[in-house]
């Protein structure tokens, strides 16, 4: 039997195929094709496990998902600074402050994070559509926002964030519950209401 919180996921994923179709047509700000999944952050979990299903019903309903794990890339651009095995001497000595802040300086170093994303987004067809995942990866290290900022006028495809945290209104959200009110989103906000 599902659960509220199932029924909750659902209605907001119906809702984002709904505006796949007219991309363009509730984004008052005329922006780029930008949507943010938006769940409690409760529903990590349970989002991971959909998250499978749903690419099968955009498949199904005649888009091209591709997935891209924000994780993965992080992982992947920590790995080829090749500061994996200084920082693993480091860290029993480090704070925590300043090991954030080295991996931080990976991320932001010639734009590396903003970079790749880019990259990978830019590939597909007409039906593409990518699906950003596990956005709270970012913490405490990047903010979505400062992604969705970087990447304007360079987002060819539908691309939904799947953001974990509060909405707050038409514009505003709070990462993962405990940040601070954002309320500069000027991309389409679905679900996170509830």
């Amino acid at each position: 039997m599902p659960s509220l919180d199932d029924s909750v996921l659902d209605r907001t994923f119906q809702e984002l195929m709904g505006l796949l179709h007219q991309p363009a047509a509730l984004n008052p700000a005329q922006s780029d094709p930008i949507f943010y999944f938006v769940y409690r952050p409760e529903h990590m979990l349970t989002v991971k496990r959909r998250l499978a299903g749903w690419v099968g019903a955009l498949h199904n309903d005649g888009f091209d998902p591709v997935r891209v794990s924000l994780g993965e890339i992080v992982h992947e651009l920590i790995d080829r600074s090749g500061r994996w095995d200084a920082w693993l001497e480091l860290e029993p000595e480090a704070e925590p402050y300043e090991m954030n802040q080295s991996i931080r300086d990976v991320l932001t170093q010639d734009n590396a994070l903003v970079s790749e994303v880019a990259h990978r987004i830019s590939v597909g067809n007409d039906k593409t559509v990518i699906l950003l995942t596990e956005a709270e990866l970012l913490h405490p290290y990047f903010r979505t926002r400062a992604i969705e900022s970087a990447l304007t006028g360079r987002v060819p495809h539908p691309t939904v964030i799947f953001y974990s945290g509060r909405r707050v209104g038409q514009y505003g959200l709070h990462f993962l519950g405990f940040y601070p009110e954002d309320g500069n989103y000027r991309s389409t906000l679905v679900g996170g209401l509830e």
